[in-house]
């Protein structure tokens, strides 16, 4: 993983992500997981279904490409906030099953635009509602999940 660090392109660098499968580095439940720029899957058929077809589980993977880019085009900028945000949110777990994950600022952005598929069109810089949901308090974050 140091290594993928390593060689990873700046943000800004990249027009997509490359996935490959890597079972043993993604958790059961989610589909995809992007590191330093490369989409992680479970298996090689998913990893060829995000290479060659754009749908909304893509779009979700490249919107964190573009968080990335407006946090100041570092991934690990980017990994060391989310890691925060997750920290953060860990408190609520007993209110909410994957706390961290689910009120994570750049999740919450990338699940609620995921299904736009043209979302990405206007933003080469990278995208900034992540910043709207940052700046809620986690209990209203919170409120999403439970209406």
């Amino acid at each position: 993983m140091f290594l993928m660090m390593l060689r990873a392109p700046r943000p800004r660098r990249q027009d997509d992500m490359k996935a490959v499968a890597k079972p043993r580095w993604i958790r059961k439940g989610y589909d995809g997981l992007t590191l330093f720029g490369t989409i992680i899957t479970h298996t090689p058929q998913e990893a060829e279904v995000f290479n060659t077809h754009f749908g909304p589980l893509k779009n979700h993977e490249m919107i964190h490409l573009y968080q990335a880019r407006a946090t100041h085009n570092s991934w690990l900028l980017f990994y060391l906030r989310y890691g925060w945000y997750w920290l953060m949110a860990c408190r609520y777990r007993k209110h909410l099953k994957n706390a961290g994950y689910k009120l994570n600022p750049f999740e919450m952005e990338a699940y609620a635009h995921m299904h736009d598929l043209h979302y990405l069109d206007d933003k080469p810089e990278g995208t900034y509602a992540w910043k709207k949901y940052a700046q809620m308090p986690l209990s209203q974050r919170l409120l999403h999940y439970t209406k």
